[in-house]
């Protein structure tokens, strides 16, 4: 038994077949084209209308267009895959300086996802991965995205409820909105154990061209070598200087 879906491929290439077109395109046509019946091609149409992916052009006797999600989506990829590649020579050059474990991280939904990770160079090493996906309102990397998110996105996160991971996660959607405004205008943000005993970490945001926070560069510290304060007066300006200068490749002017 195949392990596809063969109603998401019709859907692919039902998008690519608008995604050619100039002109909108009837069901007939899409049917004969792809070689699907008429039920089959109305119901993905609506399927993607209803999502937003194609419209009903009224003017054209009711055929179909792509609309512009598909480009949306597709551009955040872009600007993800670009952000990455700017990024990891500048990450190399922080692990390198610090020995300690080093992220570059973006916004994934309400969660902060690592796509870029080294490891610590001592013999007590912080855990984290290439795929790992974090909180926001308690690692540093997740506070500064949240930070520099929109007012409405914070609203909606801290009404989700902030979970407690250890002694030290503040839960209050009050006191976090303060601590926000704070991590704004000082241009980083620190985790004192607070998603994870016996871990502190330092991170600052990444800017695109438009101003828009795209992600944030750190790095993480295990208690035995340091604290919160050593771990800024050691290297809380070299981190801000890495995200400054990525910040710069990818078109932000201060």
């Amino acid at each position: 038994m195949s392990d596809l879906a063969p109603a998401v491929g019709h859907a692919i290439k039902l998008i690519e077949l608008l995604s050619d077109e100039r002109e909108p395109v009837g069901v007939s046509e899409i049917s004969r084209r792809l070689n699907l019946s008429k039920n089959m091609v109305f119901r993905i149409l609506r399927t993607l209308e209803q999502d937003g992916w194609v419209y009903c052009d009224k003017s054209s006797d009711g055929k179909y267009r792509l609309s512009l999600v598909p480009f949306q989506i597709t551009s955040r990829v872009a600007n993800n895959l670009s952000l990455n590649t700017v990024a990891i020579p500048y990450i190399y050059e922080l692990w390198k300086k610090t020995g300690e474990s080093t992220h570059l991280g973006i916004l994934q939904g309400n969660e902060v996802l690592y796509i870029q990770h080294l490891d610590s160079l001592k013999n007590v090493r912080v855990a984290g991965a290439v795929g790992g996906l974090y909180p926001l309102h308690c690692t540093s990397p997740g506070k500064v995205l949240l930070a520099f998110s929109d007012a409405a996105f914070i609203q909606q996160y801290i009404a989700l409820g902030l979970k407690s991971f250890t002694n030290n996660t503040n839960t209050d959607g009050a006191t976090l909105q303060k601590h926000l405004a704070q991590i704004r205008n000082q241009g980083f943000a620190t985790d004192d154990e607070e998603y994870s005993n016996g871990i502190i970490c330092f991170s600052a945001p990444i800017f695109d061209y438009t101003g828009k926070a795209v992600g944030s560069v750190g790095s993480s510290f295990s208690t035995i070598y340091c604290d919160i304060e050593k771990t800024c007066e050691m290297y809380g300006e070299s981190i801000m200087w890495i995200s400054r200068e990525i910040s710069k490749c990818l078109g932000y002017r201060e």
